[in-house]
This record gives structure tokens, sequence and C-alpha cells, in this order.
């Protein structure tokens, strides 16, 4: 494999196995929670994601000779040693239910086949990334839902029908989810950062 393919490689391995597809999940959900449906603010979040996953990459890849893996302009990037770096963090990740409905009642991460079979440890580690972020964001959208309601109803009651919700209720979305410091909530849950 030459280097440009290797490379591209690594990328994809650090998507599927960081923290990229629950950030893109929950901003995904937020998106759409906060009235932000342009394709533009879609780009964003990936974007968003990508730089996230990118520098929230796990630290045992300094461990195996990458401590600056997309600045210093290595030639052969080893795909199999940064996936074994990565096993112990997937692993931590997987939960435990998701661990047990598929490989059955007596599945433990970090035991048997969960120990160091990427095979086996990436399909649980994705659900469980998916089942954490969706749980996520239907946390994050029940507010806005509600404030939805809201508006809706105290537009009808003072006879405004003509005026769209999302014109009011977007911007009172936003100024809540700044006050509630939405941010540092979001770097606690989404990527452990803080308690």
């Amino acid at each position: 494999m030459d280097s440009s393919g290797s490379f591209f490689t690594l990328i994809v391995t650090l998507l599927l196995f960081s923290s990229f597809i629950k950030v893109a999940t929950v901003l995904s959900v937020f998106r759409y929670g906060a009235g932000l449906v342009g394709i533009e603010f879609g780009v964003v979040c990936l974007v968003v994601a990508f730089g996230i996953a990118i520098l929230d990459a796990p630290i045992e890849l300094k461990k195996v000779g990458y401590p600056e893996l997309f600045f210093s302009g290595a030639s052969q990037p080893d795909v199999a040693a940064v996936t074994k770096s990565l096993t112990p963090r997937m692993v931590s990740g997987i939960d435990q239910g998701i661990a047990r409905a598929l490989y059955g009642p007596d599945a433990v991460p970090g035991e048997g086949e969960l120990k160091d079979n990427l095979k086996a440890i990436a399909p649980a580690f994705l659900f469980s990334q998916l089942k954490e972020a969706l749980t996520l964001g239907v946390m994050l959208l029940i507010p806005f839902v509600a404030l939805d309601l809201l508006v809706a109803h105290l537009l009808a009651l003072i006879g405004m029908q003509q005026l769209g919700v999302q014109v009011v209720s977007m911007p009172l979305k936003l100024l809540l989810f700044l006050t509630v410091n939405g941010w540092g909530l979001f770097a606690s849950k989404v990527l452990g950062l803080g308690g």
C-alpha cells in the first residue's frame, strides 16, 4: 500500500474509533433541535466533529511513536500499531448491555473475544458510541421541543399564527443553550472533559 493509501486508512481508523461518531451525532441532533437545518450547518457540524476527533485522538498514539501524527510528515504511518493502541480505549467505551446483546450473556469487555480481537471490538464500540450519542441527543432535544411548543402556544394565544415558530424560538433556543453553558456541558458529556 502506498503512503497516501496508508494515511487515508489511518484517518478512517481514527474517525471510526475515536469520538467522531459520537460528536457528529450529537451535533446533528443539536443542529435540528436548534432549527439550524440548512446544508451549510451540516457541513459545519461534520468539520467540527472531524476536528474534535483529530484533537481528541487518544494519548496512546504517543506510545506507538506518533506524537504529532498529522504534522510530522511521517511517510508510512503504521495503521496496525495505531489500531492496537486504540484497542484499550475502545474496550473501555463498550456498553455492557450492547456487548451482551452482540456476543451473549457472558460477554465482558476486556475479556475473551472482546480483549484484542478488533473484529469483535469494533461493532460493540461503534454501537455503544451511537447509543450514548443518541441518549445525549434526546436529552438535548427535549428542552428545545418544549421551547418550540411553548412558543407555538404563546403565538396562537396572542393571534400571531402567521409568524413562524422557528423565527421566534431559534434565538431563544440559542440563548438558552448559551445561558446553561451548553458548550461546557457538551465537552463534559460527549468528550469526557471536566466533570
